[in-house]
């Protein structure tokens, strides 16, 4: 059951030091390392010596966060700020939240451990409408009050003053009501600026003394800050105005240039989502998609010079030794410099195995040079977004996109290489009818049939549901789920004939449930609670969706809020039709929840833009036509600015990475500490960006994929140390053992160390094969305290003449297989007779590498004394191998 605030007493102390990290976070726990914090580029800070400490936090798991650009790019920036400082916190998963509650210890940061109890300012990124369920989760572990009232007016200095707690993001700046009242305040837009100038007010308020209440008073007049508590609802009941005559009537968002260069921040010890080095190219998209939220929010558009785009990426892939780097962009094919910058950076990194990623882009621009520069030695995907079926469609979307574009594209695509194309559609769009709909099948048929000459084009379809979004011209539409129910069900009909083609489906419970808190208002504080007491959270996760919709349409329910509760709902499309235009206008001129958000866009500009939508009008993109009168552009926002393509380099063709095997080194090691945290996988992947960090002449492996020619001797199991391990290491040319220690070592984290290093012969037996034994030292305790005499469980396992073990191959068919042969030695370390039990295990390696494990060990104890056994501070002390 989920918890409240805790007391104050609690508080203090949990603040006073850094959690007992190792306690909390073992073996036991899932993916432990994702906890670990001090990242490949974090740099320590004097926590005493900062006058205002901040911790950003990202409400999804480490994987999902942590490679979120924005985050990283703020925490970077912030942490750059003299007298500042920066942490980072992420939504724990299920086992670890359970032991914070369990142990009553509060959620802590990543790099100093410390309670974010400790901190001045927690900041949430809130990019998605359903995300704030998992706000509220982290707040409940903090043991921080989760509404914003009932934090106490406490001086900033006093121990027992929270934090601040304010949430940013796009969902954030586009309709901030919802979710009000858990936040003190609300940063709007981009915060590169704007979060520098509020450590500033905060820093200055604590130095004065002031109370909570008149820090958020002050902060309310800074441009982009929106705090919830000093508006309240004007007299129309819907549209809310400021409670203080100084504050603005309209909260304007902010607006910042891009900064590539914070982009570098940190290479997680993990593998993430986001797997590798991003760069921004280009911030703001001017298309005018009438659906596009994103493109409305974050006008005007602002290009990053091709030289800093091309520096930050040179750097960037030196100091992180990532093997992969995207440009982002919400439309990478409009920055007109793309073409150049990426085949500027193909040519100066052709010899060093890295692939480019772009995110989905427009496939009228894709050309032979955009496909040239994607991929490298491992090409990637192809992703384009036609949205719509049918041409009429497109236009009533202002999509400008024509299906001479998109088979144009396609064939560019297949020319180059590509046999794998995914599309995304959406459904539910204003104006639909059934030949729209219909329409996406026959445009998928035609791609392929037109294409054939080519080869066969395989698609991977996504069909999503429109949502209609605030600050768009069609956030008055409504949306019926059981007409995407039926929608759904015509395309499966439809699409049953084609082949070579995959295709899912959004979940339209998601759709509805999102749709239902973007466009609410402070009444839906409430229901988000009551859901997430209920169960919701993780609600982007497609595994937690049964249970998540249950928990929100039973929070709705108990709140009375179910049906169409939203008055500002125009209706479906042919109602928007039937409707004279002066009546459209007076509809439209109606208050909406989100009118004090200044982002801009005047809201009679998306008006007329609906009413062009219903004469199926394009409107052209005004980064490269006429100005569209939308109202952003001024001295507020700024103009747009586009960099003019520059001239295209000639191509130098990508080179396969080196493969001669000229020196194998073979080093000792040891892995020790939070190291022990880390998966197999995860140790090959930093060896990796070591050794590419390192300039050292490795030796790759040849095929699609080519890798490093690193071999550890036998993976160790998660939460194990090891005091002697072993690894082969192939390198092009002569390398001397001493040059390869002192310039790899330094390049590893604490608890990696590099114990000896020795040449063996190239041609001589790999490194699996020399393993001849392994020893091991650990602890067996039993789960209920109790102490016992271990004696003759011991000696009933030495003395067995067959020690079988039973599991499952790959494919999970069972087997058997008796281990008795490779048992050497098993010796007791500690007293026989205690609840704990420390034992010195020596066993064999077979040539198929199989071998004796502690937890084997502790399986047949338990069946000899028919109890529970934890298995506890387990070291492999050393690998034996034949040379040895």
């Amino acid at each position: 059951m989920k918890q409240g605030a805790r007391s104050s007493s609690v508080v203090v102390s949990a603040v006073d030091h850094p959690v007992d990290f190792h306690a909390l976070v073992d073996q036991g726990i899932n993916k432990p390392a994702r906890y670990m914090g001090h990242e490949l580029g974090v740099v320590p800070r004097d926590w005493d010596q900062a006058c205002v400490r901040w911790a950003l936090t990202y409400p999804e798991i480490y994987e999902v966060g942590s490679s979120n650009l924005g985050h990283i790019i703020l925490y970077s920036i912030l942490n750059a700020v003299p007298g500042q400082l920066c942490d980072r916190a992420y939504l724990p998963a299920p086992d670890l939240a359970t032991r914070l509650r369990e142990r009553e210890q509060p959620l802590f940061a990543v790099e100093s451990r410390r309670p974010l109890l400790a901190f001045d300012v927690l900041g949430f990124s809130l990019s998605y409408e359903l995300g704030a369920t998992n706000i509220l989760e982290m707040l409940d572990l903090c043991q921080v009050p989760i509404h914003a009232a009932d934090r106490a007016d406490l001086p900033l200095n006093d121990p027992a003053s929270v934090p601040l707690i304010f949430a940013g993001g796009p969902t954030a700046t586009s309709n901030p009501e919802p979710y009000s009242p858990f936040f003190d305040f609300i940063a709007l837009g981009d915060g590169e600026e704007l979060l520098p100038e509020i450590g500033l007010v905060v820093a200055e308020a604590k130095a004065s003394g002031w109370r909570r209440s008149q820090l958020l008073r002050d902060l309310a007049q800074v441009p982009g800050v929106y705090v919830p508590s000093l508006y309240g609802l004007a007299a129309d009941g819907v549209s809310l105005e400021p409670l203080f005559s100084e504050l603005p009537q309209r909260v304007i968002r902010r607006v910042a240039t891009p900064m590539p260069h914070y982009a570098m921040g940190l290479v997680p010890h993990v593998e993430t989502v986001h797997d590798r080095l991003t760069v921004e190219i280009r911030r703001g998209c001017t298309r005018g998609c009438r659906f596009c939220q994103p493109g409305m929010l974050t006008r005007p558009a602002r290009d990053v010079e091709p030289e800093a785009v091309i520096e930050a990426v040179e750097t960037g892939m030196k100091q992180t030794g990532y093997s992969d780097f995207s440009l982002l962009s919400l439309s990478c094919s409009d920055y007109l410099a793309l073409p150049a910058v990426g085949v500027e950076l193909r040519n100066r990194l052709a010899d060093q195995n890295v692939t480019l990623q772009l995110p989905s882009q427009r496939v009228d621009r894709f050309d032979d040079d955009i496909a040239h520069i994607l991929g490298g030695t491992r090409q990637s995907g192809l992703t384009f977004a036609p949205e719509a079926g049918t041409q009429r469609l497109r236009d009533i979307v202002n999509k400008g996109l024509t299906d001479d574009d998109l088979l144009k594209g396609i064939r560019v695509a297949m020319q180059n290489g590509y046999r794998k194309v995914k599309l995304y559609f959406m459904i539910g769009l204003p104006g639909e009818t059934d030949t729209d709909v219909v329409g996406i099948v026959e445009t998928c048929t035609m791609l392929q049939q037109s294409c054939r000459d080519l080869g066969r084009l395989n698609l991977n379809i996504t069909i999503s549901n429109f949502t209609p979004k605030p600050h768009t011209p069609f956030q008055w539409h409504s949306v019926s789920t059981a007409e995407f129910q039926r929608r759904q069900e015509l395309l499966r009909g439809a699409f049953k004939r084609l082949r070579g083609l995959k295709v899912n489906f959004t979940d339209v419970r998601l759709s509805a449930m999102e749709d239902f808190v973007g466009r609410g208002d402070r009444r839906l504080a409430p229901v988000i609670e009551a859901a997430w007491r209920a169960g919701a959270g993780m609600d982007a996760w497609f595994e937690s969706l049964d249970r998540t919709h249950a928990a929100w349409t039973g929070a709705i329910s108990e709140a009375g809020l179910e049906g169409r509760y939203r008055e500002m709902e125009v209706g479906s499309w042919s109602a928007v039709n039937a409707l004279d235009p002066k009546d459209l206008e007076v509809f439209c001129r109606q208050p909406l929840p989100w009118d004090h958000i200044d982002t801009g866009i005047d809201k009679t500009w998306l008006m007329e833009d609906l009413q062009r939508a219903l004469a199926a009008s394009v409107v052209p993109d005004c980064s490269f036509h006429g100005c569209s009168s939308c109202g952003v552009c001024g001295p507020e926002l700024g103009h747009n600015v586009v960099v003019q393509a520059p001239v295209v380099p000639p191509q130098v063709p990508t080179q396969a990475p080196p493969s001669e095997r000229v020196c194998r080194l073979r080093i000792q090691f040891s892995k020790t500490g939070s190291m022990a945290l880390l998966s197999h996988l995860d140790l090959m992947r930093m060896l990796e960006r070591a050794l590419r960090r390192s300039g050292l002449p490795i030796s790759f492996t040849g095929g699609f994929h080519p890798l490093p020619r690193v071999q550890i001797a036998l993976a160790l199991p998660l939460g194990a140390e090891a005091g002697s391990e072993w690894m082969d290491m192939e390198f092009t040319e002569a390398l001397d053992p001493g040059q390869l220690q002192q310039g790899l070592q330094p390049l590893l984290p604490p608890g990696i160390t590099l114990l000896s290093v020795g040449e063996v012969p190239v041609s001589g037996p790999s490194l699996s094969q020399e393993i001849r034994a392994a020893v091991w030292s650990f602890d067996l305790e039993l789960e209920s305290g109790l102490t016992i005499d271990w004696s003759p469980a011991i000696s009933a396992l030495l003395a067995a003449d067959q020690l079988m073990w039973h599991d499952t191959d790959k494919k999970g068919r069972p087997r058997s297989r008796d281990c008795r042969s490779v048992l050497r030695r098993l010796d007791v370390v500690s007293e026989n007779e205690s609840p704990r039990l420390r034992l010195r295990l020596e066993a064999d390696v077979d040539a198929m590498g199989r071998s004796l494990r502690p937890s084997q060990i502790q399986h047949w104890l338990e069946e000899q004394i028919s109890a529970p056994i934890a298995l506890q501070c387990l070291k492999r002390d050393r690998l034996e191998l034949a040379q040895c």
